[in-house]
């Protein structure tokens, strides 16, 4: 259900130990071979050259060991609850751990897994993204989403292409800056006071870097050792070479257009390539891009499969089929790209081994068929009418959801995954992105390329489900129905200013559907002013900042509403 930008942060919750017995319930119901099961939450990085484990430590961080309402004692001597970070076969890689939560954390514990990607995409030609670019731009107007945000971005795009190619002429022909209007004033007065730009430049890298070093040492050694000095030190070196420069050369339109033109290359390299060179190599299925985007998928199907196949056994070690699972409880999360590539994850393997009519299960056993039924008269009154649903019926769905979820875990294919969550999710630009046109999404939406909460019905039969074994044979669910048992939730921080907020992300349930758990959130930076803290916060969806933890203080909205998904302990 939607809620408003400043939702009120919801009180805290009750320590673990108060949730023993129902800890003890699930610990007599495991099988005598094994303990209790489990939560694991595999984690999806976004785009750019990633480190592996750099994400996933980060997120733990915020969302698990800074949550004092998760210890199980009232001991509030320790800053952080405790994890241990462990080798696992699970996700296939020597450089990857799991991170498990510990006893002084709930009863019921989590493994945090990191699903890297980011090698797979290493190299990405500048030529693939550019042409990627020019079919941005060349698009038809008509055909670019009515969004003032993407209208506005693309439209930034086109202002910043007009001035490269005019900055690439005049390198090659300087007498062509005679054509640009106002320009040789706009030099000459840049170079009569570029004296006292260089010092404001050297200044602002001074005090940004003091300010820096300060908060490092009021924080205590960690935080110190975190802080890093490339932008004040860059700010202070550009101005000492700008003082340094002759008058002459700063009024030379040939010397500006020749650093504008080596710039934009350094930039296509050394930033666009390697980050836009993700989103190009997978967003669009092309000749070049296929070979990539399998074997992504094939890499998250082999972690998603081993983590559902564990189970629970003397130690950790794998055992047999029927044993009780080791993870009761799969969590999908996907920031940035990553929620794009856990989107298409999360489809394939409901296709693969999600309760479909190819699987060997008892579909037609009557509790089973009333839970799906259940949501399958939501699918009919979302997509079957104008009328959009009351909040009363959107819970209503919900609950009906985590019943057929609950449902489906008790039997086979014993499908687990209860939870998806996206963070700043590109998936609000899917007619930019990974379509041509809104017409286009919408045929991918009815062929059931793209998935919906809840789920699309059927074209002809008006119904997510339809008869697998013949007239007279149970009901099944479509091959896109995941989300009539998984519960998605979407956190943006969707601004109409292209440069606030986050750019990349935006709202889902006008698109994707009402049974989306939507909260468009408004995130700072602590320690900054406004408008610098409300810049471009594409990457800020966990990041923990000790200031959080002063009398008085309460952990942002944002970073609630993530603790809230995940349901950790739960």
């Amino acid at each position: 259900m939607a809620e408003p930008a400043k939702s009120p942060v919801r009180a805290p919750r009750r320590r673990a130990a108060g949730k023993a017995p129902a800890a003890a319930a699930t610990r007599t119901a495991s099988s005598k071979r094994g303990g209790v099961p489990k939560t694991a939450v595999i984690v999806v990085h976004g785009m750019g050259e990633q480190k592996p484990l750099e994400t996933i430590q980060s997120f733990v961080e915020s969302v698990y060991q800074h949550d004092k309402m998760l210890a199980s004692d009232n001991t509030d001597e320790r800053n952080e609850l405790r994890i241990s970070i462990v080798p696992d076969s699970a996700t296939g890689s020597s450089e990857l751990r799991r991170l498990t939560t510990l006893r002084d954390g709930p009863p019921k514990r989590t493994d945090f897994f990191e699903f890297y990607w980011a090698d797979i995409m290493d190299g990405t030609p500048v030529e693939i993204v550019s042409a990627w670019i020019r079919g941005l731009l060349l698009r038809a107007p008509w055909r670019v989403p009515g969004s003032i945000r993407v209208f506005s971005a693309w439209l930034i795009l086109w202002v910043l292409t007009i001035a490269i190619v005019a900055a690439a002429a005049m390198t090659a022909d300087p007498q062509l800056a005679r054509y640009v209007p106002g320009l040789p004033w706009l030099l000459a007065g840049f170079a009569a006071h570029h004296v006292e730009v260089a010092k404001w430049a050297y200044l602002a890298g001074a005090l940004l870097l003091a300010w820096k070093i300060w908060n490092g040492l009021t924080a205590g050694r960690r935080q110190l050792e975190s802080v890093t000095i490339m932008l004040p030190v860059l700010l202070m070196a550009g101005g000492v070479a700008l003082a340094l420069l002759p008058r002459t050369t700063l009024v030379d339109p040939h010397v500006w257009a020749g650093a504008v033109t080596a710039l934009f290359g350094w930039a296509m390299n050394a930033l666009v390539a390697p980050y836009l060179g993700d989103v190009v190599r997978y967003v669009r299925a092309t000749p070049g891009t296929v070979a990539r985007r399998k074997e992504i998928r094939e890499r998250g199907l082999e972690l998603l499969e081993r983590i559902h196949a564990k189970r629970l056994a003397d130690g950790d070690d794998w055992a047999r089929a029927d044993d009780p699972p080791y993870y009761d409880r799969i969590v999908l999360v996907g920031h940035s790209l990553g929620s794009v590539i856990a989107y298409d994850l999360l489809q394939l393997f409901w296709e693969r081994h999600g309760p479909t009519h190819h699987q060997q299960w008892a579909a037609g056993r009557t509790p089973m068929q009333r839970a799906l039924k259940r949501v399958d008269l939501y699918v009919r009154k979302v997509w079957g009418r104008e009328r959009p649903l009351r909040a009363r019926e959107e819970r209503a769905f919900l609950d009906r959801q985590a019943q057929l979820g609950k449902q489906l875990a008790a039997e086979a294919p014993h499908w687990r995954i209860t939870d998806f969550v996206t963070l700043g999710s590109p998936l609000a630009h899917a007619a930019f992105l990974l379509t041509d046109s809104e017409i286009e999404l919408e045929q991918a939406f009815r062929e059931r390329r793209f998935a919906a909460s809840p789920p699309r019905p059927d074209p002809l039969l008006g119904s997510m489900l339809y008869p697998g074994q013949g007239p007279a044979g149970p009901l099944f669910p479509h091959f896109a129905a995941q989300f009539a048992a998984v519960k998605w939730t979407n956190i943006c921080d969707e601004n109409p200013v292209p440069i606030f907020g986050d750019l990349v992300s935006g709202k889902l349930r006008d698109r994707y559907g009402p049974g989306i758990v939507e909260h468009n959130v408004q995130i700072e930076r602590p320690g900054l002013i406004w408008p610098l803290s409300r810049i471009f916060t594409h990457t800020e969806y966990w990041t923990w900042d000790e200031s959080y933890r002063k009398p008085g203080a309460a952990v942002p909205p944002y970073l609630q509403h993530l603790r809230d998904a995940l349901r950790l302990g739960a």
